[in-house]
């Protein structure tokens, strides 16, 4: 993935956590498809950006002054919902 695509990549990803991080379901987007496949890709990109968040910044035994888990997920709402209930997105287009 060159420059171009990862930025798309990550902006879409950010446009995605700011709509589920108001409470709003996500409705799949064609232009999307280029950039994660399927709304399955999409949820899988999702998944990766919560587990990456945690891993970065969750304390543990070692850095026991890092975010708690509490902290990150108001931080990141959305992506929470989102890894709790593992339904990303509406499969309707927009």
């Amino acid at each position: 993935m060159g420059w171009t695509e990862t930025h798309r990549y990550y902006a879409a990803l950010r446009e995605i956590e700011h709509v589920l991080d108001r409470g709003e379901e996500v409705p799949w987007r064609a232009e999307w498809a280029e950039i994660f496949g399927s709304p399955t890709g999409l949820g899988a990109a999702l998944a990766r950006r919560w587990r990456v968040l945690g891993e970065a910044q969750l304390a543990d035994v070692f850095e026991p002054s890092g975010t708690s888990l509490d902290e990150l997920t108001r931080a990141h709402p959305g992506l929470a919902r989102v890894a709790a209930t593992a339904r990303p997105l509406a499969t309707a287009a927009a």
